[in-house]
């Protein structure tokens, strides 16, 4: 990762060129992503929302909907932490805004 910064300070997110291939295990995000709603005052919200998720994929009966519940999963956090850009799941844009 080059790590080319913008104008306003922060990593340009939208120039391929700064993003990575390297997938983070699924507790190692969950983590993260907890960390950061603990900052911003939305742990609450987070947490209902890895409920409703692993809910789902418990009751998902194929590999097709469980692909199609993490999608959901991975949206819907990043529109709890404020969406922007391209959200990009398993290589497909899921999301532009």
């Amino acid at each position: 990762m080059s790590g080319r910064i913008d104008s306003s300070g922060k990593v340009d997110l939208t120039d391929p060129l700064n993003l990575s291939n390297k997938v983070l295990d699924e507790n190692v995000s969950r983590k993260k992503w907890l960390a950061w709603a603990r900052e911003e005052g939305c742990e609450k919200d987070m947490l209902l929302l890895f409920a409703k998720y692993d809910r789902l994929m418990r009751l998902a009966t194929s590999e097709k909907e469980r692909s199609d519940i993490a999608k959901l999963g991975v949206f819907s956090v990043w529109k709890l932490m404020g969406g922007g850009g391209e959200l990009y799941v398993d290589g497909q844009l899921v999301a532009k805004e």
